[in-house]
């Protein structure tokens, strides 16, 4: 093309480019809206909810979209974040938006995968990620460890409190609810988008907590738990697409009921991930879905890269193990490639 002909081309597209709608993404001939993949605040807010049916208290923690002149601080903590603007108002710029429901790690909480929330948020997300009684590293109660169908219970619970919460109810868009979960979350996630676990048994159970957490769930915690309990349907249809990160237990589902799921379901998992080897769980769930797709990590990420990067603070008292990586591995990359992989996705499914 001469100079001439592109002068012309210039001409004529430039003003078109700058009429073009902020809320439309750029996708083989859409419109183009980046990704903010490293915020500088979002909002957050503590909910306190009790499900008295099951005693169990969920206290849940919300990220959400806030104005660029909202006042916030610096987070202090275990963790590397971005600053927070405590209980600040939510931003006006949506009447309504998608909500993301999340699920954290066996024995974590509702602040290791932060990272993800936060960019959600940043991106016009509300995030709700709850404590699983029980079972985190503050409150380990021995059969909240072997009862993890408690879980997606936990999820539709909130979900069905945040959607007649004073403050929230009226800013969440009904028709456009998400889940992401990590390791046991991935999991919850399963559950949630309706598999059942029919091979959920004492013995089976028993064999992995007796490799991976043997004094916490004993012989005699496990005599009082009713694992027909565990075979019950707790999909919920109100969730529409899944983020699964390093998903455990895929030896554990129904492979009738895997089929029959028809939501999308995006996995993220490491080659190398030894805690939740891909060939026992992420491939299997890959096979069995029938709407999924599978990204597998090459190198030397392990399981623990999808938790949030430590803080000063938290290399001082953090397991090593949770977040040293591999001299090849850049932990706040892929961080940034997942978020927005995860945004595209939940754009592309959340209609």
């Amino acid at each position: 093309m001469n100079r001439l002909n592109l002068k012309r081309v210039i001409y004529f597209v430039a003003p078109i480019l700058l009429l073009l709608p902020l809320g439309l993404s750029w996708n083989f001939g859409q419109y183009f809206q980046s990704v903010i993949l490293q915020p500088q605040k979002t909002g957050i807010t503590t909910l306190h909810f009790h499900d008295h049916n099951r005693s169990r208290p969920l206290v849940t923690e919300l990220w959400y979209p806030v104005d660029a002149e909202t006042p916030s601080r610096k987070v202090p903590g275990f963790w590397v974040r971005c600053d927070e603007a405590r209980d600040a108002p939510l931003s006006q710029n949506q009447k309504k938006y998608p909500l993301i429901l999340m699920s954290h790690g066996n024995g974590g909480d509702r602040f290791n995968n932060a990272w993800l929330a936060e960019i959600l948020a940043a991106n016009g997300y509300i995030v709700a990620a709850m404590d699983h009684y029980g079972n985190t590293w503050n409150n380990k109660i021995p059969e909240c460890y072997a009862r993890p169908w408690e879980r997606p219970q936990d999820v539709s619970f909130v979900l069905d409190e945040l959607l007649k919460h004073p403050r929230f109810a009226g800013h969440i868009d009904e028709s456009r609810i998400g889940f992401a979960g990590y390791s046991l979350g991935g999991a919850t996630g399963i559950w949630v988008a309706g598999a059942t676990a029919s091979a959920f048994t004492k013995d089976k159970i028993a064999a992995v907590c007796a490799h991976e957490i043997p004094d916490i769930v004993t012989p005699e915690v496990l005599s009082r738990v009713n694992f027909n309990d565990a075979l019950g349907n707790f999909g919920d249809p109100r969730i529409k697409a899944f983020v699964l990160m390093a998903p455990a237990l895929g030896w554990l589902f129904d492979e009738k009921s895997l089929s029959a799921v028809k939501k999308p379901i995006f996995i993220f998992a490491p080659e190398k991930d030894q805690i939740v080897p891909v060939d026992g769980n992420a491939k299997i769930f890959a096979m069995k879905l029938s709407r999924v797709t599978l990204k597998i990590m090459p190198g030397e990420a392990n399981h623990y890269i999808f938790l949030n990067r430590a803080s000063l603070l938290g290399k001082g008292i953090l397991e090593p193990k949770i977040f040293e990586d591999h001299v090849t591995v850049n932990r706040k990359q892929i961080h940034e490639e997942i978020g927005k992989q995860s945004i595209q996705f939940f754009q592309d499914n959340l209609k």
